[in-house]
């Protein structure tokens, strides 16, 4: 299908986005110095007679975690709203997979994009400052990088710090699920599939990917699903135990890159700004990875698959670093990575 000049303009702004992206090298929001000695903390602090209430915390978490993935496509707007939306401006929009069928102007014309960005990017931030000010207030200490020993010793100020800690990396996770599934439904995907998941979890990644190597290995993965769900790749190991398995596994890596980020938290008055301040760019930054992401794939797609972005075209694969949650990692783990069937390549791969 030919693309709209509309289209093709949007197509460039998004590959110039990419490359900015790319070329903005990683920041924090505290020093090297003091993360490093909150760090080190928090190791003392995980030898502790507390550290395994906070262990029993984090692993029910996880599990509960692995939940949200699947449980978001029906707290969101639902796909009848959706379509609803679109009929209601005077598009011929039966179902979800309509939208597709649209030009990307008549799309960006009814989408509520920015109101979901701007709503859970505040809800996560307000997360973060009640989590932050049960962190600051618990019995966990810092003097010279050590822990007090008598904080150490009360395991409920550790149980505390712990629970904070789960219920708001649920929170964010959660919010974080909700924020890309309403986007997808708005470029006409449906959630609730199975390898809709997959990718909805690879966004996320996106959106936690710190870093031009994080970064250019996200967007190479969110290439690579694109390619398998564009082509019609079969997802047939991909069943529901397969894919509970996977979503806790992204849920503990993600709990795990949230909690690094987050120890400023243990930074008393400061943590409480950290906290709500880090969550909101968070949820903000998997906001803009969804639509970005989603709005790619629609071109793509609508263009037969001939569009080619900038990070397509690599030779080799991108090394991974701590910054980067690969799904295709966990799905090669779990065999359910689908091959490529070469009946449904392009035609310039054909013949190549």
């Amino acid at each position: 299908m030919t693309l709209s000049e509309y289209e093709k303009k949007e197509w460039d702004r998004l590959q110039q986005r990419k490359a900015d992206a790319l070329g903005k090298k990683a920041r924090h929001l505290l020093p090297t110095a003091a993360r490093d000695r909150i760090s080190a903390a928090v190791d003392v602090a995980k030898q502790s007679p507390g550290a395994e209430l906070a262990g029993s915390a984090y692993a029910s978490a996880t599990t509960e975690l692995g939940k949200i993935i699947g449980s978001a496509a029906s707290l969101t707007v639902s796909s009848p709203s959706v379509v609803k939306q679109f009929r209601e401006a005077g598009h011929e929009v039966a179902a979800l997979g309509n939208i597709q069928e649209l030009d990307l102007e008549a799309v960006d014309s009814v989408a509520r994009l920015n109101r979901i960005r701007w709503g859970h990017s505040g809800s996560a931030a307000l997360s973060g400052l009640a989590s932050a000010a049960a962190i600051t207030g618990g019995t966990v200490l810092l003097a010279k990088g050590t822990v007090h020993d008598e904080g150490a010793r009360k395991a409920p100020g550790f149980g505390v710090v712990a629970t904070a800690y789960a219920a708001d990396i649920a929170a964010v996770l959660g919010l974080a699920a909700r924020t890309v599934t309403s986007t997808a439904r708005y470029y006409g995907y449906d959630p609730q599939r199975h390898e809709e998941q997959v990718f909805m979890m690879s966004v996320i990644g996106l959106g936690m990917a710190a870093g031009t190597p994080a970064k250019t290995a996200a967007y190479a993965e969110l290439s690579q699903l694109t390619q398998l769900l564009f082509r019609d790749a079969t997802w047939a190991k991909l069943n529901e135990k397969v894919l509970t398995k996977i979503a806790q596994q992204f849920a503990n890596k993600f709990s795990v890159g949230l909690t690094k980020k987050k120890l400023g938290q243990f930074v008393p008055v400061a943590g409480v700004v950290v906290g709500a301040g880090l969550n909101f760019a968070l949820i903000d930054r998997i906001a803009a990875a969804a639509n970005d992401a989603y709005r790619e794939r629609f071109l793509v797609e609508k263009s037969g698959g001939t569009l080619v972005g900038i990070t397509d075209e690599a030779g080799s694969p991108v090394p991974l670093d701590d910054g980067t949650i690969s799904v295709i990692e966990l799905l090669e783990e779990e065999d359910a990575l689908p091959a490529l069937d070469p009946d449904t390549a392009s035609p310039e791969e054909h013949e190549g």
